[in-house]
């Protein structure tokens, strides 16, 4: 009977405890495994450096990891607006008007974002067709076919000019959501820029069930079969009333999965987002509440002066704001009118009643009109545009340090942070060293494995020892006999291990799916990496040294006094 026969025959005769001992080295493993997993893949997931841009253009005040999470990877809420005439010379190509800054030696191409919609829980993102390689016609960029793909007969502009074949044209620079990777139509067309168009993630497609919009059908059967939806206001909860938007966005185009956030949210024009009655008032009321003035205590006869004060020109405000606002002369007036805008300072007043909300509501008029192309021209001037976020594509390195200098000193309107540092930072200070710490208690628990492999051994060597002084009279040396107790162990370890790495990979899996769902970015799971075989290998290595003890005890095994035994 050879080595490894002797060694299965003892396992089998001790089924239960080999078991056992087996399932504490595979969940020791396992722990250990997918944890190694999480620290390997968290950099890539949390801490990326290839992002398709170079900085994040956002409201001064407020986190820059609270701005990337929101932008990036569509978390947590935006921490607030910036005035849209930043972008204006951001996106400008052409030299400024006296007074305005020239970004163009620094900025290859800018976006602009807009947050705050939602729609079944999913977020509205409001840009330009300019993110995906398109003009604001729908038309493909200079490089690009109709669904966004590359054309093979142009080069990349962001290679060197010594790398560029002569006298082939360079591709138009669009935005990337990570390096050398940008968006692509899977099927339909570009949204136009003012439209209420709309294309979509692929998970959203896949997930909710919406579909390209049908010509063919009209507006309402195109809304109930998913071709067309209309916007929730925010995010509410589950408990929350949803506040439902009037304007219905078209499905005209579904993206290819980038596996990223993106695949989970929904894309339209940021214009059509300043035709909603309710943005108008918001914009409005967040330049009076800036004032720290409460909207409800203006009396009708000095909105127009107090709006001058303000900088806002009152023929350019629309009716639908001042009904908002209980600007109107309709509206309740105060008792007794504040001599000066001072007075009119934020106080706790009443909200309205259940009657004006219902009115409010049957009456929540357009807040845009169209042109004779059928274009979006909404009543809320470009002056009073706000976005969430801009995001940018610098032209070099100096150029990203640049326009985080000028927005940390020159102008206070913005900030500007680098997504890539902001999140390495983020995975250096938070999870880093939580995966650290999780790692050693599986080592730990490894540990444990090994002591109970020991014991294990220990007991069954006990028990064996007339078994073992057979062996001897039968001719096996103290060597042998050695051998067979420490490759006992050696196995259990290794077969615990190696199911512990299969059991490792499969928890990852769980937790790749919960963050594709979640994040809308999954990890890589399936690669094996060499710290998992390393630690297989130091497992292996404890299990030899758990079986030592217990082989030299069998070693020791005195011939004689143990088959007299019994």
């Amino acid at each position: 009977m050879n080595l490894f026969q002797l060694v299965s025959k003892q396992m089998r005769q001790r089924a239960l405890s080999t078991w056992l001992t087996l399932l504490s080295v595979l969940l020791g493993v396992s722990l250990a495994v997918a944890i190694i997993i999480l620290r390997r893949e968290g950099p890539n997931l949390f801490g990326q450096r290839d992002f398709g841009y170079d900085i994040l253009i956002g409201p001064p005040k407020g986190s820059p990891l609270q701005l990337t999470l929101n932008t990036v990877y569509h978390m947590d809420v935006s921490p607030g607006v910036i005035p849209f005439a930043i972008y204006d010379d951001m996106a400008r190509k052409t030299a400024p008007p006296p007074g305005r800054p020239d970004f163009r030696p620094y900025v290859r191409n800018a976006v602009p974002f807009m947050v705050g919609d939602s729609y079944r829980g999913r977020r509205l993102i409001g840009t330009s067709p300019a993110m995906f390689g398109f003009d604001n016609d729908g038309k493909p960029l200079a490089g690009y076919d109709e669904l966004g793909q590359p054309l093979p007969d142009f080069v990349d502009w962001h290679l060197d000019e010594d790398q560029r074949p002569r006298g082939v044209p360079v591709r138009t620079s669009t935005m990337e959501y990570r390096l050398n990777q940008k968006y692509e139509l899977a099927e339909g067309r570009m949204f136009k820029s003012k439209k209420f168009e709309a294309v979509i993630g692929s998970d959203v497609a896949s997930q909710l069930k919406l579909r390209l919009y049908d010509p063919s059908l009209s507006v309402e059967e195109n809304e109930k079969r998913g071709g067309a939806f209309r916007a929730t206001h925010g995010m509410p909860g589950p408990n929350e009333t949803p506040d439902v938007h009037k304007p219905r966005w078209n499905v005209v185009g579904i993206l290819k999965p980038t596996h990223t956030a993106n695949d989970k949210v929904l894309f339209i024009p940021y214009i059509s987002l300043y035709a909603i009655a309710e943005h108008e008032a918001g914009i409005i009321d967040q330049t009076l509440l800036k004032a720290n003035i409460d909207p409800s205590r203006i009396p009708p006869e000095r909105v127009d002066e107090v709006l001058v004060k303000l900088g806002i020109d009152p023929q350019n405000v629309p009716e639908s704001v001042r009904r908002k606002f209980k600007l109107k002369a309709a509206a309740t007036a105060p008792a007794a009118a504040p001599k000066d805008v001072d007075e009119l300072m934020k106080s706790a007043t009443p909200p309205p009643t259940a009657d004006e909300a219902k009115h409010d509501e049957a009456e929540d008029p357009d807040a845009f009109h169209l042109d004779e192309k059928g274009d979006i021209i909404p009543d809320l001037p470009p002056e009073e545009w706000m976005l969430s976020a801009i995001l940018v594509q610098s032209r070099s390195g100096f150029a990203t340090e640049r326009l985080k200098f000028n927005f940390k000193v020159i102008d206070d309107r913005a900030t500007a942070v680098n997504p890539a540092g902001i999140m390495r930072e983020f995975f250096d200070t938070f999870l880093s060293g939580t995966a650290n710490v999780l790692l050693l208690i599986a080592a730990f628990v490894s540990v444990v494995a090994a002591a109970s492999i020991l014991t294990t051994i220990y007991n069954s060597v006990s028990a064996r020892l007339r078994e073992i002084a057979i062996l001897r009279a039968l001719g096996a040396t103290r060597a042998r006999i050695l051998t067979i107790i420490c490759t006992e162990a050696v196995l259990i370890g290794l077969l615990g291990g190696l199911l512990g790495i299969v059991c490792g990979h499969l928890l990852s899996a769980v937790g790749s799916a919960f963050l594709q769902r979640t994040m809308g970015q999954p990890i890589n799971w399936i690669s094996v990496g060499p710290l998992e075989w390393g630690y297989l290998a130091l497992v292996v290595g404890m299990a030899f040294v758990a079986g030592l003890v217990p082989a030299l005890k069998a070693y020791r095994t005195p011939v004689a006094e143990n088959l007299t035994v019994g």
